[in-house]
């Protein structure tokens, strides 16, 4: 069953799961460098930097939500799992 097509266009400019995705995407690096190797400091920097743009990525995608609404359930799931692991990276790096 297909939504009218007003519900439909509402929807379309609404954030989902992608708009958390992205943050995902760029905190990867990340975790990867400090999770399986021992960095030196040039790493730990460049950890910062990823996580970094994880972070304002994050920001723009509350910026998305707040102007146009949230889509679904998936989109709040794939939030929660970004906020946790950035949270997650960010409490590794500074131990």
């Amino acid at each position: 069953m297909t939504p009218p097509a007003g519900d439909q266009e509402m929807s379309e400019g609404k954030a989902s799961e992608g708009t958390w995705g992205l943050p995902l995407l760029a905190v990867v690096p990340t975790v990867c460098l400090t999770a399986l190797t021992d960095p030196s400091t040039v790493w730990y920097v460049i950890a910062w930097v990823f996580w970094g743009l994880s972070a304002v990525l994050l920001a723009v995608g509350w910026t998305e939500v707040v102007r146009r609404g949230a889509r679904g359930a998936t989109g709040w799931t794939t939030c929660a799992i970004a906020h946790g692991v950035i949270g997650w990276q960010l409490v590794h790096l500074l131990t």
